[in-house]
């Protein structure tokens, strides 16, 4: 395989994986957008459960999307601990990041202008989620094609 094929076909892997991870950042803003407009909690350490929860419900998902669609794995393998501990690893980062960033809202100096603080706090919520998960699918891509689903591994 030439290099310009080898790097066509590591793009196309990498916008479907960017496809799947779209879909797995859906899933997980939903699930914290309800744990949160439910509990009230848009800051703090509680979020560290929430993501919790979240991840066992995308990294399924993600996985088998993954498996089948950007990587196209047919042998049956245990690859799925593989890839839940990378899910996991960047979890635990992007709690720690949403931890950190809705501690330091930037729009809390809006809050003498608008009425509705708790609206703010979770639209700062939202866009910690999205920073953090911007922040880290590049990473989990990178660990996925060369460690997780590596062919050469295989082998």
């Amino acid at each position: 395989m030439n290099n310009k094929h080898k790097r066509t076909q590591s793009l196309a892997q990498f916008i479907k994986y960017s496809i799947v991870g779209a879909s797995n950042t859906i899933i997980d803003i939903v699930i914290l957008n309800i744990l949160s407009y439910t509990t009230g909690i848009t800051h703090g350490k509680t979020l560290f459960l929430f993501n919790l929860i979240a991840f066992c419900i995308y990294s399924i998902c993600g996985y088998n999307l993954n498996k089948k669609f950007t990587f196209k794995e047919n042998k049956p393998q245990n690859a799925y601990f593989q890839y839940a501990s990378v899910l996991f690893f960047t979890m635990i980062l992007n709690s720690f990041i949403l931890v950190y960033l809705t501690r330091r809202n930037p729009l809390i100096h809006l809050m003498h202008y608008h009425r509705n603080i708790a609206h703010l706090n979770h639209l700062w919520l939202n866009m910690s989620m999205l920073i953090g998960c911007i922040i880290l699918g590049l990473l989990g891509f990178l660990i996925n094609k060369f460690f997780i689903f590596n062919k050469k591994k295989a082998l």
